[in-house]
């Protein structure tokens, strides 16, 4: 990249070309490394204080990089015009437009998400994903192939080679030039190396890729019996995949060191162990369950105790005004009104589509506020206090939205 390019003044056509060309990629690089840095759940879980301001940054490039694209627009035409003998320069054009254009719409969609609804946001990360993983690549492929130091490889020094025999070129005898090879090397290694991440992104959509065993990670016994509307659930098996993310390491839990208390503002504390919880009355119903991140998981048949019905048997004080929940991490913390916990849709979950909730997504006992954001609904719950002034929240404290209403 020649750098002196951004500062010339009366540049001739190419010229303008080549530095929107530069502005673009620069865009395109640092959108690409936030993005990336962003999906990492290392970053998530090591560096939670700075992530939306990382997500906010990530968002604003995305709009700034709307401008090379804009002063492109007026030349478009005379571009492609120079291009109409190189066919495949037009089709890598159009690519990599297509590629820009899928990435910001998507990208401004899943920003302004409060304003849709939560199956135009999940689209809107699919395509966004899709791009990211399938256009990424191309578009490194083709700054790794355009770039003056690979079209070096190519330029060495031609021999002369003493008169031989002619060699028969066919379908089975095939020759490709130096820089055919270059090219089908940098592919296959570009391909290699993004493509676990692919088929990573693939299981969330394509589940018989690789589900995990339902129960990995949960050491309690005895299970609970799912009621006959859990098992088979009657909101007839979930639609989608959920993404993990977590905090902090994954507490290990057992029947041993794992306990369920409610205290605070109430007259009736209580604490109980693995046996004595399995044993409540429980309640089943199908929801919806949605991350603010984009993604949702559709039709779930949940089964765990009304949270309405804990809180009505604590006898909560007059001057209880929130419900604060305490995940087993040791960091994660978040709060309800009391208005909000009382409603009838909230409860806290033991079994999700007739099986013990995962270690992974906050088993064995998870809170579920289904009109809320899925941060809302904490992982790993063993505590819930009634207080008497508002406690913020985790990802509440570095920059979410107290507001967590899905619609």
């Amino acid at each position: 990249m020649n750098v002196k390019i951004f500062f010339k003044r009366n540049l001739n056509f190419g010229k303008r070309l080549i530095r929107l060309h530069h502005f673009n990629a620069l865009f395109f690089l640092v959108l690409s490394l936030t993005g990336f840095i962003l999906f990492s759940s290392s970053f998530r879980a090591h560096f939670p204080n700075v992530r939306v301001l990382f997500k906010n940054t990530h968002v604003w490039i995305g709009i700034f990089s709307c401008l090379p694209l804009l002063f492109y627009f007026p030349k478009m035409k005379k571009h492609i015009f120079t291009l109409r003998q190189k066919k495949y320069h037009r089709i890598n054009l159009y690519t990599v437009l297509t590629v820009l254009f899928a990435l910001i719409i998507s990208g401004l969609f899943l920003t302004f998400h409060r304003l849709f609804h939560p199956l135009v946001s999940s689209f809107a990360l699919f395509i966004h994903d899709l791009t990211t993983w399938f256009g990424v690549p191309y578009v490194i492929y083709h700054t790794v192939t355009r770039s003056k130091w690979f079209k070096n490889l190519d330029n060495v020094k031609k021999t002369s080679y003493s008169q031989e025999t002619p060699i028969v070129i066919d379908d089975h005898n095939p020759i490709y030039s130096r820089r055919t090879f270059l090219r089908i090397l940098s592919g296959t290694i570009i391909t290699v190396i993004t493509l676990p991440f692919i088929v990573h992104w693939l299981k969330s959509y394509f589940p018989s890729l690789g589900r995990r065993n339902i129960s990995k990670g949960n050491h309690f016994q005895p299970l609970p019996q799912p009621s006959p509307n859990s098992s088979p659930p009657i909101g007839g098996g979930r639609r989608g995949e959920f993404r993990y993310y977590t905090v902090t390491e994954i507490p290990d839990l057992t029947n041993k060191n794992w306990s369920f208390t409610i205290d605070g503002l109430v007259d009736n504390p209580k604490t109980l162990n693995w046996s004595e919880f399995i044993e409540r009355e429980r309640t089943v119903q199908v929801s919806n369950f949605h991350c603010v991140t984009g993604w949702s998981v559709y039709d779930i048949t949940w089964e765990g105790i009304s949270l309405s019905t804990l809180l009505q048997e604590a006898k909560f004080k007059s001057n209880a005004q929130f419900v604060k929940f305490y995940s087993a991490d040791g960091v994660y913390t978040d709060t309800l009104t009391l208005e909000q916990a009382m409603l009838s849709d909230v409860i806290v979950a033991i079994l999700i589509d007739g099986e013990l909730i995962t270690q992974n997504n906050g088993g064995p006992v998870r809170l579920i506020v289904p009109q809320m954001y899925a941060y809302k609904s904490v992982k790993w719950l063993n505590r819930i206090e009634l207080i008497e002034n508002e406690h913020i929240g985790y990802w509440e404290k570095r920059g979410y939205s107290k507001d967590a209403w899905v619609n």
